[in-house]
């Protein structure tokens, strides 16, 4: 199963033959809320049938024309606020931008994991300037269905962090780049077989 998949993340899994680049990127707010950003790209049907084809690719535009693609229902079901998108490009293949609001990167992080049904938890301590987020995976049975999710999820690239204001300084699982101004979810974590453990990410915001 595509690492995709699991990034919005068993919760917008691809529609019909719809092929689709997709980036996230969750902007950490000078005030502490987080912005989830998510571009949809080179969007288009691989259907075989040119009719099934037509019949996607209408439907994609016409629900990302009114505002309601199925990735911005994806952050709604996640907890996501004020969740809209823009279209970006209106003919094939498309493009478009969608946007959602969270209080804080824990319910951020926290509704993705229950609406994926990924047994992980994320918890975020404030100690004066300093923030740490830990992610802590649920122990369960090796070789299911439930730890290939939750092992493939751990392993993936796909979801980066961008500090608005302040340095990302200590990583576990993580990988910090721009000199601390971003954090992606290290593909180089773990290998096929070790299990997921506990990821941490700590960083400093002006007093």
């Amino acid at each position: 199963m595509k690492k995709a998949w699991f990034i919005l993340l068993a919760v917008a899994a691809a529609t019909g033959c719809l092929e689709k680049e997709t980036t996230n990127t969750l902007y950490l707010e000078a005030d502490g809320s987080v912005t989830w950003e998510v571009f949809e790209c080179d969007v288009y049907s691989s259907a075989e049938e040119a009719e099934d084809r037509l019949r996607e690719e209408d439907e994609y535009l016409r629900r990302a024309i009114a505002g309601r693609p199925t990735i911005v229902e994806s952050l709604e079901e996640i907890g996501g606020l004020d969740a809209q998108a823009q279209l970006l490009r209106d003919r094939k293949p498309f493009s478009l931008r969608a946007t959602a609001r969270f209080n804080d990167l824990e319910h951020a992080l926290a509704g993705l994991f229950e609406a994926a049904e990924i047994g992980a938890e994320a918890r975020l301590e404030e100690k004066g300037s300093r923030r740490i987020l830990t992610i802590r995976p649920f122990e369960i049975e090796r070789g299911n269905e439930d730890w290939t999710v939750v092992h493939e999820l751990f392993r993936s690239d796909e979801l980066r962090f961008v500090i608005v204001s302040g340095k990302f300084e200590e990583a576990e699982g993580f990988s910090i780049e721009e000199q601390g101004r971003a954090a992606v979810w290290s593909d180089e974590t773990y290998g096929d077989d070790e299990e997921p453990a506990l990821m941490r990410l700590a960083w400093s915001v002006p007093d």
